[in-house]
């Protein structure tokens, strides 16, 4: 969506200025690796911007604020990075979320460094975010709302705006080609090749390790995918 065409330049721009403040990422890192510098994995690392670290706190929390962790918003989260920041740092980042999703860290010292180190845009698009990965599973409980509430004061961001933002999330009816992940003008073939994945993807035999609440998500997501393919192939004619 338009709204994050530039995320990759707010985490560039913050590397380049080598903002000291927080040490939010330093500090995952050197829990997660430890503190020998000759450990392969810690160079790395530092090509995961401060912005990404705390992106990724965010996220966490909102992720556990059901009490709960989801397979498919951990995947979304890492998805979404590796779309909108550098790939080559993929394996990074999971492990900087993984580590998250296992340690509690301040939601204000991360949202004071996003607030102070980017523009309003950003903190907008920071809200966007959280929308997309609450909703990527099909539902925004009123936890999840609430987190994202809370997060949108501490960026300043107006709750006239926070209602405008959720309203479009909530109430915006995705096509049946982004539900199957295709493009309009893609061929029969690619959209079964898409609809088949998703449907392996989320199987109940894939998914055995999750609540009931979840396995219902799931079956709505399914029943979804199943309601825009065969929606897709009486368009086109095909069986």
């Amino acid at each position: 969506m338009s709204y994050y065409e530039k995320w990759l330049g707010a985490g560039i721009g913050w590397v380049l200025t080598g903002n000291p403040i927080g040490g939010v990422l330093g500090f995952i890192a050197g829990t997660m690796m430890g503190k020998d510098k000759n450990h392969p994995e810690v160079g790395k690392t530092k090509g995961i911007t401060e912005f990404e670290a705390n992106l990724i706190v965010l996220a966490s929390h909102l992720i556990k604020v059901d009490s709960k962790v989801s397979l498919t918003e951990i995947s979304f989260v890492n998805d979404f990075l590796n779309k909108h920041f550098d790939e080559k740092y993929s394996n990074e980042r999971s492990q900087v979320l993984n580590h998250c999703l296992n340690k509690e860290y301040d939601l204000n010292t991360a949202c004071d460094q996003i607030r102070m180190y980017t523009d309003h845009g950003t903190h907008v698009q920071v809200v966007h975010f959280l929308f997309d990965l609450a909703l990527c599973d099909g539902d925004l409980s009123e936890r999840e709302n609430y987190f994202i509430f809370r997060i949108s004061g501490f960026l300043n961001v107006h709750d006239v705006d926070f209602r405008k933002m959720k309203t479009v999330h909530t109430e915006r009816e995705f096509s049946d080609f982004e539900i199957l992940g295709v493009k309009r003008e893609d061929s029969i073939i690619v959209i079964r090749n898409s609809y088949r994945k998703l449907i392996l993807k989320y199987h109940p035999d894939r998914n055995q390790d999750i609540d009931a609440i979840a396995k219902k998500k799931l079956e709505q997501k399914i029943q979804r995918i199943h309601d825009a393919y065969n929606r897709i192939k009486a368009a086109r004619k095909v069986s």
